[in-house]
């Protein structure tokens, strides 16, 4: 289920069903969802300008043009994916923090408008970490699961949520985990406690090693990354392990500008004689973090958000890159191609279901560009359509 926002901050459009032809505006997943009943929300996030004053979080139902305006005074910032909506308790949960600590709030879907929180929530053994980005979260219940990124690295840590709103207590299980802990690397960006018991991760990585939001490049950079992987974890005494992993890239490639470049290519009248000097530094070549094209129904480029949640399957927007670089002699160019889908991983085999795999021609789920020209066109050469290798 996408959120396709018009000029109006006041409605919303949801789809039930997507293909390839599937077009819209701009993206926000984080921010819409539907509950076990069938009623729709999207819920716009004000950040005010004064930020003792806190935040707004305008909550909308089924398109109506009036909304439900809960605000958490002493808030500074929101959670990069600040709602989790739980299907188990049907409940909506949003969370924010500030230097003060974090501020979470229960079923918010059912409180009245207007209702103002201000009271920090009660922390055990844990710490706000004041240059780090809170990512996603996820509570059902007294569980509860934080992802944040500091210093570069993604960390998971399990806690238990106690109390009611406005006087909760945050008691850590275990110690944080990173994401290389986890046998993985990068940035946590989605995370659900889900109906079997187990919890599930969304780990991205994009660009050069830690960039989340753009994919970029110049002649300086040798490795590249456009992968991810779907986590299945579940509780222990002291924490949480990992129980499985899918869609994961785990090794580099190495692609290289190959052939000898043609006479009508290196003159200053060629059009792409800068082009070209960036990629002749590539004949020794660019290590990819980045799927085969071969393997693009069965390993991720960049997991963004879960769109659906099912009994048996888990429906994710997935959003990457790759590349290719130019041939000579067989008259190849270099392409940068972005990949923006969705997929379903099917839970019984902990996989992504190949058959499921929709391309969105229309849909960005987030920015992809590159700053070097890899691909170039002329008269003689014809680009691929795809990153085949």
């Amino acid at each position: 289920m996408l959120r396709e926002p018009s000029d109006s901050s006041s409605s919303a459009e949801f789809f039930d069903n997507i293909s390839s032809s599937t077009t819209i505006s701009s993206m926000n997943p984080d921010d819409a969802f539907e509950d076990i009943d069938g009623n729709k929300y999207y819920i716009n996030i004000n950040d005010v300008s004064n930020p003792s004053t806190g935040l707004a979080f305008e909550i909308f139902k089924n398109n109506t043009d009036t909304s439900d305006t809960i605000t958490i005074d002493g808030a500074s910032k929101k959670f990069a994916d600040s709602l989790y909506y739980d299907p188990v308790n049907n409940s909506l949960w949003i969370g924010a923090y500030s230097l003060s600590g974090f501020y979470f709030i229960n079923e918010a879907n059912k409180i009245n408008s207007d209702t103002n929180y201000s009271t920090p929530c009660t922390l055990s053994e844990l710490s706000i970490y004041p240059n780090a980005q809170y990512t996603a979260f996820a509570a059902s219940g007294t569980e509860l699961y934080i992802a944040y990124t500091n210093v570069g690295t993604s960390y998971l840590q399990r806690a238990k949520i106690e109390g009611e709103n406005d006087s909760f207590t945050i008691t850590t299980i275990g110690n944080p985990k990173s994401t290389q802990d986890m046998g993985v690397d990068g940035q946590i960006t989605d995370i659900v406690i889900h109906y079997d018991g187990y919890v599930y991760v969304l780990v991205s990585q994009n660009g050069e090693k830690y960039v989340t939001d753009a994919y970029l490049t110049n002649e300086s950079t040798n490795t590249l990354y456009s992968r991810g992987a779907i986590l299945r974890l579940y509780s222990t005494s002291n924490g949480f392990k990992v129980s499985a992993k899918t869609g994961w890239t785990e090794s580099a490639r190495t692609i290289y500008t190959k052939g000898d470049l043609p006479d009508a290519l290196n003159t200053d009248y060629s059009g792409v004689k800068d082009y070209v000097t960036t990629l002749e530094s590539f004949r020794n070549g660019l290590d990819l973090y980045i799927p085969n094209y071969s393997q693009r129904n069965s390993h991720f480029y960049g997991p963004r958000r879960f769109v659906a949640i099912k009994p048996k399957e888990l429906t994710i927007a997935d959003s990457g890159a790759n590349l290719i670089l130019p041939d000579y002699d067989n008259k190849k160019t270099g392409g940068f191609f972005k990949h923006n889908r969705v997929v379903n991983v099917d839970l019984y085999k902990f996989a992504i279901d190949s058959n499921s795999v929709v391309d969105l021609n229309s849909i960005s789920f987030v920015a992809a560009s590159i700053n070097t020209t890899i691909g170039f066109s002329t008269d003689s050469y014809t680009g691929a359509k795809e990153a085949d290798e």
